[in-house]
């Protein structure tokens, strides 16, 4: 397990859409973009499942993540690699899907299904730039 460096925490304060990495039971990749992805808490991200049928289905096969955030503005990115969690029930499913209901009356969202909590093991650099590919985290 990673504590969450700061630039990371930084880069999910803005709002960005995260892409998730998963494997298939045959090894197919799929990615998928997340508009929920945020902080949990020091060591956790999230995003909740609302749509991600092949998604859910892959990690419930392996757990192993990737995920990608990307400020265009800033010119930063990163990747956190992860085991991911699926949760359907208890205090991190209520916690996420109160945040849920608070944006909803802004924009009308699906019921969530699951929370993927992801254990943050690792932090990458993926900006351009002469530390681009270095882990930080």
């Amino acid at each position: 397990m990673t504590v969450i460096p700061d630039t990371l925490r930084d880069l999910l304060a803005g709002g960005h859409n995260v892409w998730v990495a998963t494997v298939g039971p045959d090894g197919t990749p799929n990615v998928s973009i997340k508009g929920s992805g945020a902080l949990l808490d020091d060591e956790h991200l999230y995003f909740a499942d609302m749509f991600g049928r092949k998604t859910r289905e892959n990690l419930a096969h392996d757990p192993r993540v990737a995920i990608g955030i990307h400020d265009p503005e800033r010119k930063v990115a990163m990747q956190v690699k992860g085991t991911a969690e699926l949760i359907d029930h208890g205090e991190v499913f209520e916690k996420v899907d109160q945040r849920l209901k608070e944006l909803s009356a802004k924009v009308q969202l699906p019921p969530m299904k699951y929370v993927v909590r992801i254990t943050v093991e690792s932090v990458w650099d993926m900006g351009p730039g002469p530390h681009a590919g270095e882990r930080v985290g």
